[in-house]
């Protein structure tokens, strides 16, 4: 919406929270309908606007948001910390370290027991953990910066012909 080809990259340097994207993206549409013919667009249904909100609240998990593009599915089956797609809430990074510490007893557990198959899969999760809390952290320490409304692009007219 701002020149890139993937609102993905616009995360990278701002925060974008899911009711904000609603929000611009319906401002967005009222700005391109103004320059396009009416009957290029029409209201959309109940039915649509229904599916449209629910895929939001899908994405909504304990520890944050789940970047999924609409209308796709799970892959990860919602197992969230080992997923690439989560965003996590700065709130919730308390809640990561609790997570931390219940996997490693999990692991001592594992240890104990000989569980050596368990024991990767906790590893795993744990460096994944660790480097989303890594990641988190590293994003509430940068500074906001304001980068100004975009102006529209204005497309040059064709040379006249004589």
């Amino acid at each position: 919406m701002i020149s890139h080809l993937n609102l993905q990259t616009t995360r990278g340097y701002v925060a974008v929270f899911d009711e904000d994207v609603v929000r611009h993206y319906m401002a967005y549409l009222a700005e391109r309908r103004e320059v396009r013919p009416a009957e290029e667009y029409r209201e959309a249904t109940t039915a649509e606007w229904e599916e449209f909100e629910e895929h939001f609240d899908k994405r909504k998990v304990e520890l944050g948001s789940c970047a999924r593009p609409y209308g796709t599915p799970c892959q990860h089956e919602h197992a969230c910390i080992r997923c690439p797609m989560l965003n996590v809430n700065p709130k919730m990074l308390g809640r990561l370290n609790e997570l931390e510490t219940d996997l490693l007893t999990r692991r001592e557990r594992a240890e104990a027991e000989g569980w050596f198959g368990e024991i990767e899969g906790l590893d795993l999760t744990l460096a994944l953990l660790r480097s989303i809390r890594d990641e988190t952290e590293r994003f509430t320490r940068r500074p906001v910066i304001d980068l100004g409304i975009p102006a529209p692009r204005t497309t040059p007219s064709p040379p006249k012909t004589v």
